[in-house]
């Protein structure tokens, strides 16, 4: 690929860009072949396929690389979890320009407080960082990125555990993302536990606007969770109301792993590698799709096969 597809284009078709979460090469393809719009990178992903939990341990030289590859396989915009922004201003800066070179279209930069927690995993987040502190890293990267890159401002505040009630939450949610959005954010992001809560967020913020949703929240109650209604809402009904972006994180990575959990314990039970057969077909009959056999064909045929006929006539 040459020139980055960027996520902003997408804006404003009256319909919602669906960001489908991806780990890798493969799955971003998979995404791409599905139809979604963009590939989402997320740190969780990024963790969780490295054996590690989701508390920032892998560094931004490995999103970077990730993000590399998924750029040259695939044709569509990728939205990176750009987590606290590694480090101050010039490292977020840093950063940002590494992973535009990469071909990344746009990053959203959350203000989770230390020690780190994963929203998703528990114990959650402690606290919040500063909100002076975040909105100096997106000022900085706003005025160095390229004009059609995002910076997507996520304020933490429904992810910590610092205020007691509902309207301190709304309050200090609110005072966030305007900070965010006067610093340079070309979007905000939100989580939202509930469609009250989501239509609050839209009343308040103009502009694009950019929700999540993750599955399997309700397994164990020491999570955060989803209410019923919102977890059931589809995505046009999101953008209904008035959610531009969506963003599904670990769709993907959570059918393959647990499909691959049981695959192994069921040939492994049986004894039988072809016990597995009939739930998931031939890798072989995917080649064609995933691994750019038509491509070789391409270049052998052209360089070599007809290079050896030419020589032959030449004789």
């Amino acid at each position: 690929m040459s020139a980055t597809p960027y996520l902003r284009p997408l804006l404003g078709r009256g319909k919602p860009v669906w960001v489908m979460g991806a780990h890798d090469v493969l799955s971003a393809k998979i995404a791409e072949r599905a139809g979604f719009d963009a590939i989402g990178i997320q740190s969780l992903q990024m963790a969780m396929v490295n054996g590690l939990p989701d508390i920032g341990i892998i560094g931004p030289e490995e999103l970077v690389r990730v993000c590399r590859g998924v750029r040259r396989a695939t044709s569509l915009p990728i939205v990176v979890d750009f987590e606290q922004g590694f480090g101050e201003p010039y490292a977020c800066v840093y950063w940002m320009k590494e992973l535009q070179a990469a071909g990344v279209a746009a990053l959203h930069i959350d203000d989770y407080g230390l020690p780190y927690k994963c929203p998703f995993i528990p114990p959650h987040v402690l606290g919040l960082e500063d909100m002076e502190g975040t909105a100096a890293k997106i000022r900085a990267m706003a005025g160095e990125k390229d004009d059609d890159f995002m910076i997507i401002g996520r304020p933490g505040t429904y992810v910590a555990n610092i205020h007691p009630d509902e309207q301190q939450l709304r309050e200090d949610w609110l005072r966030r993302a305007r900070a965010y959005k006067a610093a340079g954010s070309d979007a905000i992001f939100t989580v939202c536990w509930t469609v009250e809560q989501s239509r609050y967020f839209r009343q308040q913020i103009s502009g694009p606007l950019m929700t999540i949703r993750t599955l399997g929240t309700k397994i164990n109650v020491d999570r955060v969770q989803y209410d019923d209604e919102i977890m059931g809402l589809s995505i046009d009904e999101l953008y209904a109301l008035g959610y531009e972006m969506y963003i599904e994180p670990t769709t993907l990575l959570g059918v393959a792993a647990n499909a691959m959990q049981a695959t192994a314990e069921k040939v492994r039970a049986s004894g039988r590698s072809d016990s597995a057969a009939e739930d998931h077909g031939s890798l072989y009959d995917l080649l064609e799709k995933w691994m750019d056999v038509a491509e070789v064909r391409r270049v052998r045929t052209t360089y070599v096969e007809r290079g050896l006929v030419a020589r032959n006539e030449a004789r």
